[in-house]
């Protein structure tokens, strides 16, 4: 299929993406990745795709038409080359590039990708480890069922004013955290 305006909306995005991760937003992204998780499950249940689920290629499951040109990812993915990408965001990135050609979707599902493009957009790169998704050092949701997933509450609010509260709060925590080794650092 042919590169439309949506998918040339997220090429403009993801050029002004930080690939290297900031530990900045870790609040925010890890609010974000839950989301992704959720509306990922999601779709991998109506698509019969769990066993693929959290990072599958949602729009070739649910249209195999629904691709763009090979030589046209590949050429996408050479322009954001050299800028820290790890080898699961090439793969995830084709498969967001491939959902801006899906025609059509039911309507009691909501675009998966968003929230992953914003967790790119809030601090660069992330990664899978040991069943979990690793958000900055040490920070990490697991990643174990999609049906647990489809289970969760929708995200109240992805507002960029509520994910900068979520940020202090996180730094709050880590911060308050800090306080606490080192007071027990001084009594040890």
């Amino acid at each position: 299929m042919e590169a439309g305006a949506r998918t040339e909306q997220l090429i403009a995005r993801l050029h002004e993406v930080t690939w290297e991760e900031s530990l900045q937003h870790n609040g925010s992204r890890i609010a974000l990745m839950l989301e992704y998780l959720r509306r990922s499950a999601l779709w991998a249940q109506a698509l019969d795709q769990t066993r693929y689920w959290p990072f599958f290629d949602i729009a070739a499951a649910a249209d195999p038409d629904a691709r763009l040109d090979e030589a046209y990812l590949d050429s996408v993915l050479a322009g954001l080359s050299g800028r820290g990408l790890r080898p699961l965001d090439e793969r995830v990135i084709r498969y967001m590039l491939n959902f801006t050609v899906l025609p059509a979707w039911p309507r009691d599902l909501p675009d998966p990708f968003e929230p992953l493009l914003a967790v790119y957009e809030r601090g660069g790169s992330f990664g899978r480890e040991a069943g979990s998704i690793r958000i900055g050092v040490g920070d990490g949701v697991p990643a174990r069922s999609a049906e647990k997933y489809a289970r969760r509450a929708p995200a109240d609010d992805l507002s960029p004013a509520a994910l900068d509260v979520l940020d202090r709060t996180w730094e709050e925590r880590r911060a308050e955290i800090a306080r606490q080794v080192q007071a027990a650092d001084r009594q040890g």
